[in-house]
């Protein structure tokens, strides 16, 4: 009897290892079996894909729901389905799914970057690589350019396609700026010296709070020295030591004398759009046109960049390692990045972005009317823009830069 069920679960035991090898077996070859963008197209026919990001933009929303979602029914006959959902939120479900061994989620495609995609990726959490299976990639985008190569200063290797630029972009009233919008962080203490209370940022780590203060630090100490210095804490405040020091020094003249910031930049365009002060910031290069077009910004405003350029980079889309429609999540990225739709997006009813294109592979018409679609819009060309960019810093240096400033200029 005893000799029975050692054999029986013996070869009980067999099986479960067996059909373990099988499943990871099969769960390997359906991530490699999708060969390519046509393949992803014949295997997705009739799939429903969920879109998880950021709802709080109303013009992008709209943009998903009115041109990406019909066209994707219409070409493809998947049915997408937009989940709106802070990043850390879908990273934190992410992380649950996986250390409770969730093979298949909810969650397909991804709206993502920067420090996101960065833990992203140390945490395994993303399927890839997908560049060379989403069509529009190689059409559309500069493959070898650093935001293809590089998120900020993480190594992308495949795991996500540029969704959109984005590029630390200032606004002024040139009503207010008799002599020219501060093209340089001097320019800005000098008027922040004669007109007290006029000039403030939001407080990191709000987002782009963070991008102003670590671009201040680029323009004093420049980017290569900030981007060579040691990724950890001591060493960093050495390199960017004169960077916090001008922060101090122009503390005393930012509005309620820099005893407190504002929390978003919806705050501060409340503020610039009240006169409380007089200038303001978005990470989107035409969020002055935005703000005109919905008349929340006076007409005589406009946008203005530092001379030495201000800090540039990419959103994303990736995918969810545990998506259970791997291929219809590689058709939604195309369409989401393709051609048709980002000119769509472009337009001011959904939110005047900038697709994340290599100039040199639009058409002709493409082209032109991208520069029609953002001429006297109060923004600046898209050659200037691009000629004043700076990299983004690598990303783990980030919270580093964020707690220096606390301790050293918050609390100073």
């Amino acid at each position: 009897m005893k000799k029975w069920f050692i054999r029986l679960l013996a070869v009980g035991m067999l099986f479960s290892l067996t059909a373990c090898k099988t499943n990871q077996t099969k769960e390997s070859k359906t991530e490699q079996s999708i060969s390519s963008f046509s393949d992803a197209v014949k295997k997705s026919k009739g799939e429903t894909v969920t879109f998880y990001g950021f709802g709080g933009d109303e013009k992008a929303n709209a943009w998903v729901d009115e041109i990406v979602t019909p066209a994707m029914k219409k070409k493809y006959d998947i049915t997408v389905k937009r989940v709106p959902m802070d990043i850390d939120q879908i990273l934190n479900k992410l992380t649950t799914e996986k250390e409770a061994g969730t093979k298949e989620g909810d969650i397909d495609v991804i709206w993502i970057n920067g420090e996101n995609f960065y833990t992203a990726k140390q945490a395994k959490l993303l399927y890839g690589p997908i560049t060379k299976k989403v069509e529009s990639f190689d059409k559309l985008m500069a493959v070898d350019g650093h935001n293809s190569r590089y998120d900020f200063g993480v190594e992308i290797d495949g795991y996500e396609v540029p969704y959109g630029s984005a590029q630390l972009t200032f606004a002024g009233n040139r009503e207010k700026f008799k002599d020219g919008f501060p093209k340089n962080t001097q320019a800005l203490m000098e008027y922040a010296k004669a007109n007290p209370g006029k000039i403030t940022y939001t407080a990191p780590p709000e987002f782009t709070g963070s991008a102003f203060v670590r671009n201040v630090i680029c323009d004093i100490v420049g980017y290569d020295k900030v981007e060579a210095a040691k990724a950890n804490k001591e060493e960093l405040y050495k390199v960017i030591k004169p960077g916090l020091d001008y922060l101090n020094e122009i503390k005393p003249y930012l509005w309620q004398e820099g005893k407190t910031y504002p929390t978003t930049t919806a705050e501060l365009d409340e503020m610039f759009s009240a006169g409380q002060i007089d200038m303001s910031y978005s990470y989107s290069q035409m969020h002055v046109a935005k703000k005109r077009n919905d008349n929340e910004f006076k007409q005589t405003s406009e946008s203005f960049l530092f001379d030495k350029g201000t800090i540039a980079n990419q959103s994303y889309l990736a995918i969810a390692r545990t998506s259970k429609v791997k291929a219809g999540a590689l058709v939604l990225i195309n369409e989401m990045t393709s051609e048709s739709a980002q000119l769509k997006k472009a337009e001011a009813k959904y939110g005047y972005s900038i697709p994340p294109f290599d100039p040199e592979k639009l058409t002709k018409e493409s082209e032109q009317k991208l520069t029609d679609l953002y001429k006297n819009q109060g923004v600046l060309s898209l050659e200037e823009m691009q000629e004043k960019q700076i990299p983004e810093i690598q990303a783990e240096k980030i919270p580093m830069i964020e707690a220096l400033w606390k301790e050293y200029v918050l609390h100073e």
